[in-house]
């Protein structure tokens, strides 16, 4: 079952990683991020982007001994649930929200779009496509879509960016 930690900001990849250091446990972790556009100097460039800042999805086993191998990981704040202890799970729809935005672990890049000749937006490809009947805003002016989705049955919005036909983006990540 697919769990979710909140962790300090900062160091959901360093905890995902540290995850995987605990192979009797056999742990599949991800902190989904994407490469972000953002506007500066005129321009466009990509930054990498946490999709859920502070938080960090792990597929395992819970157990006693799994809780506190990755309680006492440096970064580790608490498993989300109740009460701590008893952690809550991701539903099935969640797991394969989750599956698609982590992406093999490999960074999203922006969708491609183009504007139809009343100006609306058409996605073309790329994550938002996938993603279609869950955004509930998208902004033409920064290239941001708002896209709702629950975790652990709570509702979350997060924002993925796409890049407009012919637009070109300059790579800086940080």
């Amino acid at each position: 079952m697919w769990h979710v930690l909140q962790v300090t900001v900062g160091k959901e990849q360093a905890v995902a990683e540290a995850l995987a250091t605990l192979p009797e446990f056999n742990i599949k972790a991800c902190a989904p991020v994407e490469n972000r556009l953002i506007r500066k100097g005129g321009g466009w460039e990509t930054k990498l982007y946490t999709l859920f800042p502070g938080y960090v999805f792990a597929q395992l086993k819970y157990t006693a001994e799994s809780y506190y191998s990755i309680k006492k990981l440096p970064g580790v704040l608490r498993f989300l649930g109740a009460d701590g202890l008893h952690p809550d799970s991701l539903t099935y729809i969640e797991a394969e929200w989750l599956r698609a935005l982590a992406n093999e672990g490999k960074p999203l890049e922006p969708t491609r779009a183009a504007l139809n000749a009343d100006g609306e937006i058409i996605l073309q490809g790329g994550i938002l496509k996938s993603f279609t009947s869950r955004i509930i805003k998208l902004d033409k002016h920064s290239r941001k879509a708002s896209v709702e989705l629950s975790v652990c049955g709570e509702k979350k919005i997060i924002t993925l960016s796409f890049v407009l036909e012919g637009e070109q983006s300059e790579k800086n990540e940080q």
